[in-house]
């Protein structure tokens, strides 16, 4: 199964399947030609975030292949998420593997 990734200010999210992501990029684009904006999108397991984009605040995307298994452990116990942490999200999708 491919997931998105998208890392914002250190954080990382996981998309919806069905996210637009192609949108999502010129959404962001869009705020930083007007300066500054919040974008909105929906995760996988924390609802819909919004974002404050800005000309300073890197942004990265990311398309990896995961097992559904792998998905719907994340979705039922997602990891706390912190300004202060970095989690490292391929270390806990590997621990699920078969």
């Amino acid at each position: 199964m491919q997931i998105h990734k998208v890392h914002v200010d250190g954080q990382t999210f996981i998309l919806t399947a069905g996210q637009d992501v192609s949108a999502l990029k010129d959404s962001i684009v869009g705020a930083l030609k007007d300066g500054a904006g919040f974008v909105e999108f929906e995760t996988v397991g924390r609802g819909i975030v919004a974002v404050l984009i800005t000309p300073n605040l890197p942004v990265r995307f990311e398309t990896v292949e995961r097992t559904v298994d792998q998905v719907s452990a994340w979705e039922e116990h997602p990891p706390m998420i912190e300004d202060s942490q970095s989690f490292d999200f391929d270390s806990f999708f590997d621990h699920l593997s078969p």
